[in-house]
């Protein structure tokens, strides 16, 4: 079975909880941007879940594109375009497999296609974290909105309060479960 851990935009904590399941389950990171962002690339999202693994960088990303932008636009900024084909068979390549897609549902990987066309065509189902910030609730559930409409399965909804839980945070995800039906 394929898991792709989904977030509701950029820096909601996908990262975070990939680096849990990559304790006990296989983790992989196809398609990171912003390599010339990190001044240690030991920082970076796919050598980190690559070192938790005890793997090789290669068995964990494909296309580690030098901006700090959408993987569209980064590969067409270095010179390069992602191979969909590739991508989805490098996914497939193990039974079980938690794949951290870069960014939000929407993203583009090659002109139109986006993150959400990878996973229809890939299958599996979707583990969605919700960077609980303001304007998580509309991020959300546009994000269940689309994920139920394509018929993805939502496996598992993880909230990421960053580590504070206020008063905001636990209305947040008071309405979201509510309104998200969740």
């Amino acid at each position: 079975m394929i898991y792709f851990i989904v977030g509701t935009d950029t820096d909601c904590g996908k990262t975070h909880v990939a680096k849990k399941f990559a304790e006990s389950k296989c983790v992989i990171k196809p398609i990171e941007t912003g390599k010339n962002s990190f001044a240690d690339i030991n920082d970076s999202d796919c050598y980190q879940l690559a070192k938790i693994q005890n793997k090789d960088i290669k068995d964990i990303n494909v296309y580690f594109f030098n901006h700090p932008t959408s993987p569209h636009q980064a590969a067409d900024l270095d010179g390069e375009e992602i191979d969909i084909d590739f991508v989805k068979s490098f996914i497939n390549e193990k039974e079980e497999t938690y794949v951290e897609l870069a960014g939000g549902l929407m993203v583009p990987l090659v002109g139109s296609y986006t993150q959400l066309d990878l996973i229809k065509e890939v299958g599996g189902e979707v583990i969605l974290v919700i960077g609980n910030k303001l304007g998580c609730i509309n991020h959300s559930l546009l994000t269940l909105k689309v994920l139920r409409d394509s018929g993805i399965k939502i496996k598992e909804v993880i909230f990421n309060d960053f580590g504070e839980v206020n008063e905001m945070t636990i209305e947040n995800e008071r309405i979201i479960r509510e309104l998200g039906d969740l």
